[in-house]
């Protein structure tokens, strides 16, 4: 009787060892199980930045190129407005060869043109403003970041950084600055 006690004792220690065996195989596999879950969520939520990340890369990319187009437009606004400053209308024919109907037929001329480019021009501006550039809006006092200052001038009517004249007008293209504008600046 005393062997198969032995033998039963025996027997339960080697049940009792493989159980441990097995139970340590488990802790292990939950282990590597719990291990390759973690890497997977930080894989997946690296990956969501990266989308994200390059998302937003994409948008400003976009916005830089825009910038680019709409910089080069700005300049055929600027012409337009030289070519509409009052200094540079004219006034008639001041031939004294000119019979009055030549002088009459040369304004009409002039009228029509400047009418057509007018349009051109308000189209132009229409197209920008489609595309979210606005002119600036007068400021009276320099803002370095919406303005460069040109040159200073000394004046009694205004206090020193106050802008005394808008040189070339500035622009936003979607709240952002796209061109400062260039102005001479009180001493």
């Amino acid at each position: 009787m005393n062997e198969e006690t032995n033998n039963k004792q025996e027997q339960t220690q080697q049940e009792t060892s493989k159980q441990d065996a097995i139970l340590q195989e488990l802790k292990e596999c939950q282990a590597q199980k719990d291990e390759w879950k973690d890497r997977f969520l930080r894989t997946a939520a690296d990956f969501e930045n990266y989308k994200k990340r390059s998302e937003k890369e994409r948008v400003m990319w976009i916005t830089n190129a825009q910038s680019s187009v709409l910089q080069d437009l700005i300049e055929i606004v600027d012409d337009f407005d030289r070519a509409f400053a009052p200094s540079l209308h004219l006034s008639g024919s001041s031939d004294s060869a000119s019979s009055g109907g030549q002088a009459t037929q040369s304004n009409e001329v002039v009228d029509q043109s400047r009418a057509g480019f007018e349009l051109i021009y308000k189209a132009l501006k229409k197209l920008l403003e489609k595309y979210g550039v606005t002119e600036m809006k007068t400021i009276e006092h320099f803002d370095p970041t919406m303005h460069e200052a040109i040159m200073q001038v000394e004046t009694p009517d205004h206090k020193p950084g106050d802008i005394v004249q808008v040189l070339q007008k500035g622009y936003l293209f979607k709240g952002n600055v796209l061109r400062p504008a260039k102005v001479s600046v009180a001493k």
